[in-house]
């Protein structure tokens, strides 16, 4: 009997029949996932170098490439339930590289009651969704972008600023006046409390990016034009000196105080790194006993918070990252899982190894983070079951 093989749904998928070879999405593509074969003439899609960043879905003219995440459909079911639910006709779309959550939205745009979008990459977003906007009823519409030179998918930011320009002068000549859509950028940088450093090292040691160094005498600076924001040297700091902007130690602590509170035994806390995994926009209840962190890299999981969540009664707590070829943060995701592994090794002293779980995903294939969730969730059962006995 011969073995039966399981083909994973992709989150991108290129219909050759009704592309027309236009070299847009290779253009395009950072990852040179989008391609045209040089014998054939013909574009293909290499699903395991696509990093799903929406570039090729959002910028074909022939609607050639569908996508799973962040679709037009989608898209609009999301604005057409938001508007009613925020009671608002001004639209905030953020980069989750820019702003993981719409913390200081107010101070950046000065709009206070607003209907938030938060997605991987602002470049993703069709032109056709910004029309449905306005007639809709929405407006105003911001965007919140990365660093042209911060942009984890390399050329959204560039896309962004095009896309945005051109529509502009659209809707300025449909009447709607100058500057319709407001762009602005942002980028996560680490806040140094030098009155704690102990000058250890270790944040030079680790950066990805050489943006810390160590002074004579002793005294550790921050280049913040080279610091991406990843948070593993906040996460490695033996001070507790270093913190990442909007994702401080006591956010994270007083969230999962939150997230314990609301759940049902058993407890399962989950890391996620925002690129490694997207959240549906169709507002999903998970279940009563899971709960999710989403976090701008992996890197930024500090040992402490693993610790206190089971402090807080969390049963099992997973993590997941990027794998070291994905990541979007210089294989950092890497350093990551060796501080877990070390973790899990002290954890194994008192018995509890099966608690703690990291494991990578990768947005390409949506379901592989949801086997990985299942698993962990029947064997956090299990060991419950096995404590009980």
């Amino acid at each position: 009997m011969s073995e039966q093989i399981t083909v994973e749904r992709a989150a991108v998928t290129l219909d050759e029949d009704y592309c027309s070879n236009c070299s847009t999405c290779t253009s395009l593509c950072p990852f040179e996932a989008v391609r045209r074969d040089p014998d054939t003439g013909q574009t293909f899609l290499d699903i395991e170098k696509c990093q799903v960043c929406g570039l090729c879905y959002s910028t074909c003219p022939a609607k050639a490439i569908d996508t799973l995440y962040y679709d037009v459909d989608s898209l609009t079911r999301y604005l057409e339930k938001a508007k009613q639910e925020y009671d608002s006709d001004i639209l905030v779309i953020v980069c989750k590289g820019s702003a993981p959550d719409f913390a200081g939205v107010e101070k950046l745009f000065g709009v206070e009651k607003f209907i938030p979008l938060s997605v991987p990459c602002v470049g993703r977003v069709p032109e056709e969704i910004f029309l449905k906007a306005l007639a809709m009823g929405i407006n105003g519409m911001y965007v919140l972008a990365c660093d042209t030179d911060y942009c984890r998918f390399e050329r959204g930011s560039a896309v962004t600023s095009r896309k945005i320009k051109g529509l502009n002068l659209l809707l300025e000549q449909l009447g709607y006046g100058k500057e319709s859509i407001t762009l602005k950028r942002h980028s996560l940088k680490v806040k140094a409390d030098t009155d704690l450093c102990i000058s250890c090292g270790n944040c030079v040691f680790y950066c990805p990016y050489d943006a810390a160094k160590l002074e004579s005498p002793g005294v550790v600076s921050f280049d913040l034009a080279a610091c991406r924001g990843c948070g593993l040297c906040v996460a490695m700091c033996p001070a507790i000196a270093l913190d990442l902007e909007n994702w401080e130690s006591e956010r994270i602590s007083a969230l999962i105080s939150r997230l314990s509170s609301e759940m049902q035994s058993p407890k399962i806390l989950v890391f996620r790194c925002q690129w490694a995994v997207f959240p549906p926009l169709n507002g999903e209840e998970p279940p009563p006993n899971i709960r999710f962190i989403d976090i701008p890299c992996a890197s930024r999981v500090d040992i402490s918070h693993i610790l206190e969540a089971f402090q807080q009664g969390i049963d099992g707590v997973l993590i997941a990252a990027c794998s070291e070829e994905d990541c979007k943060q210089e294989r950092v995701s890497g350093k990551t899982q060796h501080s877990v592994a070390l973790l899990k090794d002290k954890l194994s002293q008192l018995g509890l190894q099966d608690r703690l779980h990291f494991c990578t995903a990768a947005p390409r294939y949506p379901e592989e983070f949801d086997k990985e969730l299942k698993q962990f969730s029947q064997k956090i059962e299990a060991v419950g079951a096995k404590e009980v006995k």
